[in-house]
């Protein structure tokens, strides 16, 4: 892999933590979505996968995917995961079923939406709106109720397999402490990566950024947490903050 701290930080967690196999996906004939960590091209899923992506990233807001993963196992047991059985489902049996997830009403709410615009604008198909231009994709996206930047960005990234990265708290926290950017804003921070990433052949960017994102998950959940566990960490001498808690 190319050098620059970005890259170097990469390789250092993938060296650590290994191949994430992100997003996880419920393979026809189960109910358990399953990571892919042996995958060797990052590549859009189905039509149905796409959509359980565009569902899990909508879920996933302010909770952990273990209880998106409840909700995700229950809509699949009660056949709800599409766009027109999501639209015909009473809407207190969809925030049951998804109440595994927090907030359960007003995510069933923004499902509903979510679904209602995907019916009316694109025909119910995830295809047809992931095809478009990926400007465009986004700021149709952004302009649904309940999806912010991370979700849009997300249902882009791994529903789509565009090149977009994909910010979070991790990424805002962990880039800060590592010393790769100084902004909490979500589009200066998408930049930077996208900027210091661009290298990569483009064709190869989709599947870099969501095995970057999904390690950055994986240490902000394990190790660098809002008390960083610094002296365990594989990027401890590449950050700046760990090296200054590390001599203290």
């Amino acid at each position: 892999m190319r050098q620059g701290p970005a890259f170097r930080i990469y390789n250092l967690l993938l060296e650590r933590f290994g191949p994430r196999g992100w997003w996880p996906v419920t393979p026809p004939g189960a109910l358990e979505p399953a990571y892919h960590p042996r995958r060797k091209t990052f590549r859009p899923p189905d039509e149905g996968g796409a959509f359980e992506i565009a569902v899990g990233a909508i879920l996933t807001q302010n909770t952990a995917w273990a209880n998106v993963r409840k909700a995700l196992m229950e809509l699949n047991r009660r056949r709800l995961m599409s766009p027109e059985r999501l639209l015909r489902a009473p809407f207190s049996s969809l925030a049951k079923a998804v109440r595994p997830s927090g907030y359960f009403r007003q995510k069933a709410k923004k499902l509903k939406v979510f679904s209602r615009f995907l019916q009316d604008r694109h025909g119910g198909r995830m295809k047809e709106l992931l095809s478009r231009p990926l400007s465009q994709a986004r700021s149709e996206l952004l302009k649904v109720h309940g999806i912010g930047p991370e979700t849009a960005d997300s249902i882009l990234l791994y529903a789509g397999a565009r090149p977009i990265f994909v910010v979070d708290a991790y990424t805002r926290r962990i880039g800060g402490r590592v010393g790769l950017f100084r902004t909490e804003d979500y589009e200066k921070a998408r930049a930077y990566f996208e900027t210091a990433l661009e290298g990569v052949p483009l064709k190869e960017r989709a599947g870099l950024f969501g095995e970057y994102h999904a390690l950055l998950v994986e240490l902000g959940k394990n190790l660098c947490r809002p008390r960083p566990l610094c002296w365990t960490c594989p990027l401890q001498r590449a950050c700046r903050t760990g090296r200054r808690k590390v001599r203290a």
